[in-house]
């Protein structure tokens, strides 16, 4: 008994607010439905992105809230023109404030967002249209309505949405697909952090480049901005770090791998490539500034269980020296620090240490791929001792019974050449050649 006491005054304050909110939603059916609210909409969102904005189609309704299809829009930004159009907007709003006849937002979800920003003048990149847009209307040809209308926004939501980043020819720099985000936006208008939660389902890079399941929290504000941490996989293993951008200065991300298929990567950023190595990949880098598309940061690197396959240089020294594990080495450990400046790539404290040699130096790498480097080859005791007596020579001898022999690298990372050949390969490669050419003569 005491339960349906209790039941019925719900049923009965139920029903009240039903006959309560009946003439809000015949209201609310004519406001939005009007040329005046388009036109309100329109230019508050126009106001709010930084560009012109038009809405194809608007839907009202007491439970599913207040829908904006076909929205469509362009924006001009420090970085580029932003195009973008949405398949949605749906908008949540004040049931008390539709008691008063006034329609006040209060959480947004953007659906299927498209996105393209393109870094070059405005004037250059076509805003997407909503088909079958009208222009908008005053309030005096909507009826006389007054858009009674708020925007206080606790959260907002994107679903499923696409973001393309293009440069200056059209090129597609990221493509950002999957993408959800939800952000509590309450203190947004008090000069308050806006907080959220970021997650993209791939994103795609030059050269082959692919990330996954990329996560992240995230606080905004104007002029600030900070992803704290992220994660992502990529390449069979995990990438982490942070990323920070404040009025003061450019941005800084920190970017660290573990675990990373060293195969893979190579596969992908030279898939035609004849060489190849293989290992597992640690990484710790800094990066700043890289919104602007120039990339700047250092970092260091360490492979562990590798193998380097089909590099002519290292076949050639394993034929004149007569050490077959030259040719193709297994790698217990390589590692390097590198510094990133306007497109030029500096290497030094490269070390690599096999079972047979070990391998430093320093170089750079430049914009259009071209290394200069100057490299030092330390042949363990082991392989000396198995040395043609002509090469013997050619090699400082070292504490321990090993050997060093400083050489150059130069070319480009496709087609690379060193002057070993002129030190060793000349005149071993002359004594080969006819002794080859004897037994060729005697046995065919």
């Amino acid at each position: 008994m005491r339960s349906r006491w209790i039941l019925i005054p719900s049923v009965v304050i139920g029903v009240l607010i039903l006959f309560a909110l009946g003439p809000g939603s015949i209201w609310l059916n004519s406001f939005v439905h009007s040329d005046a609210f388009r036109h309100e909409v329109e230019t508050k969102i126009s106001a709010t992105a930084g560009g012109p904005v038009q809405i194809k189609q608007i839907d009202a309704g007491i439970f599913i809230g207040v829908r904006l299809s076909g929205v469509a829009g362009k924006l001009n930004t420090e970085q580029g023109t932003v195009a973008a159009q949405a398949e949605s907007i749906n908008c949540s709003y004040s049931l008390f404030a539709l008691l008063e006849h006034r329609l006040q937002f209060n959480r947004l979800t953007v659906v299927d967002p498209d996105i393209v920003l393109t870094q070059q003048p405005p004037s250059t990149v076509a805003a997407p249209t909503a088909p079958g847009t009208t222009a908008p209307a005053s309030a005096e040809e909507g009826g006389g309505q007054t858009a009674l209308f708020s925007v206080v926004l606790d959260s907002a939501k994107i679903s499923d949405g696409h973001l393309a980043i293009r440069d200056t020819t059209g090129a597609t720099k990221a493509d950002l697909k999957g993408l959800q985000a939800t952000a509590d936006t309450s203190g947004y208008y008090d000069g308050k952090d806006v907080t959220g939660n970021l997650s993209i389902a791939t994103i795609a890079l030059p050269q082959n480049l692919q990330l996954t399941d990329f996560s992240t929290p995230f606080t905004f504000r104007t002029g600030a901005m900070s992803a704290d941490p992220y994660e992502a996989s990529a390449f069979g293993g995990k990438l982490t770090g942070d990323y920070k951008l404040d009025p003061t200065g450019p941005s800084l991300l920190n970017v660290n791998g573990t675990d990373l298929d060293v195969a893979k990567i190579g596969q992908a950023a030279n898939p035609g490539s004849a060489s190849s190595l293989s290992g597992s990949l640690a990484l710790q880098s800094k990066w700043h500034g890289v919104e602007t598309g120039k990339l700047t940061g250092e970092g260091d690197a360490q492979i562990t269980g590798g193998k380097l396959s089909g590099v002519s240089v290292l076949h050639d020294l394993a034929t004149i020296l007569q050490i077959r594990d030259l040719s193709e080495p297994d790698l217990k450990h390589v590692s390097v620090h590198f510094e990133v400046a306007e497109g030029s790539t500096h290497f030094s404290d490269l070390r690599i240490e096999s079972d047979v040699f070990d391998m430093g130096g320093h170089g750079t790498i430049d914009p259009q791929g071209r290394i200069d480097a100057d490299m030092a080859l330390t042949l363990h005791s082991g392989a000396m001792g198995a040395l043609p007596g002509t090469a013997v020579s050619l090699f400082s001898k070292l504490p321990g019974g090993g050997g060093s022999i400083p050489f150059h690298i130069s070319g480009t990372l496709s087609s690379l050449h060193t002057n070993l050949s002129s030190t060793i390969f000349s005149p071993a490669a002359k004594a080969t050649k006819s002794v080859s050419k004897e037994l060729n003569r005697l046995f065919h």
